[in-house]
């Protein structure tokens, strides 16, 4: 048996909002990590919304999110997935970030739009929906001997964001970083598997021989490619083996890395829509942002116009460094 791991991230180029960055964790037979799950499991899961009837649809969650306060298919997937995994249905985002194994609920005090209010944020949904396409995936999933272990995710508030960019004055670092604790995480649970991590690959980088032997510097390592689509690597060690791959488009061509692009948007989301609320009470008159750079720099401005008070928006914590 493999342990398959797919990585993505939401959130890189906002200003506002938290980057996230999230892992699902699937265990399958040797056999089928060649093949495209969407193809294992055609019954309980689809790449498009058309024609998709009550299967959950999984893909990369740009394809998926349709306008702001429109995530439901995110949603739907998502946590479905994560009942498929066992858990039981969160009710709250706090419930979610627990299924989650989020590390960032003890920073919520710190954020005016966060506080205690987060941790009992609800979530909004069709539960018997929900729980039809969980039931309808776990049963696929057995049918072919496999198992999602697990979703984890790794919200990093602004806050904490600009702490690592003063620290490591790139943003694209931050974000292998992140990544970085989720590999080894997985190389820690399941390294004396057939552990194979999937990564989407940002932005034109092809070499990551150095950041991978940091990281683990324990490990011999094979350059098995370095090309513009595809960077692979095989890290052995006492007992342990682990081949981590860098993937152009891997939300579009791997199902648990666009699980995990999901995941990491759906959070973003939620955080973001605290943060809105939290602005719309005291500026009930300003237009919600989705935290991207134009729209962004457009709602601070916006901000501004209504002299609110600076206690209640500290900007380290509002504005990301970039």
């Amino acid at each position: 048996m493999a342990i398959l791991v797919g990585i993505d991230e939401a959130g890189y180029g906002p200003i506002l909002g938290p980057l996230v960055v999230s892992a699902s964790v699937f265990e399958l037979p040797d056999a089928l990590l060649g093949k495209s799950l969407w193809q294992v499991l055609p019954r309980s899961v689809c790449k498009n919304r058309q024609g998709a009837g009550g299967r959950l649809v999984i893909n990369d969650s740009k394809k998926l999110y349709l306008a702001r306060g429109r995530y439901h298919l995110l949603q739907r997937g998502v946590l479905a997935a994560l009942i498929a995994a066992g858990n039981d249905p969160p009710g709250v985002l706090g419930d979610l970030l627990c299924c989650l194994e989020a590390t960032c609920r003890e920073l919520f005090t710190q954020y005016p739009w966060y506080g205690p209010d987060a941790e009992v944020y609800p979530l909004n949904y069709n539960s018997g929906d929900i729980s039809t396409a969980a039931n309808a995936l776990v049963t696929e999933l057995k049918e072919h001997h496999i198992r999602l272990h697990t979703i984890w995710s790794r919200p990093i508030l602004t806050g904490s964001f600009n702490q690592m960019i003063q620290t490591v004055n790139n943003k694209a670092t931050v974000l292998f970083t992140v990544a970085s604790e989720l590999i080894y995480q997985a190389y820690q649970k399941f390294h004396r598997d057939n552990l194979q991590i999937l990564i989407d690959k940002h932005g034109g980088r092809s070499h990551y021989r150095a950041q991978l032997q940091r990281l683990f510097p324990d490990l011999n390592m094979k350059i098995i490619k370095e090309e513009d689509c595809l960077s692979s690597y095989h890290l052995t060690g006492s007992g342990s083996s682990m081949k981590i791959h860098f993937i152009a488009r891997g939300d579009d061509r791997h199902l648990p890395v666009a699980l995990a692009s999901m995941t990491s948007k759906y959070v973003r989301e939620l955080f973001m829509e605290l943060l809105n609320r939290y602005f719309q009470r005291h500026c009930p008159t300003i237009t919600p942002t989705a935290g991207y750079y134009q729209d962004g720099r457009r709602f601070l401005n916006d901000l501004k116009s209504h002299n609110l008070d600076p206690q209640l928006a500290p900007h380290h914590l509002l504005v990301r460094q970039r």
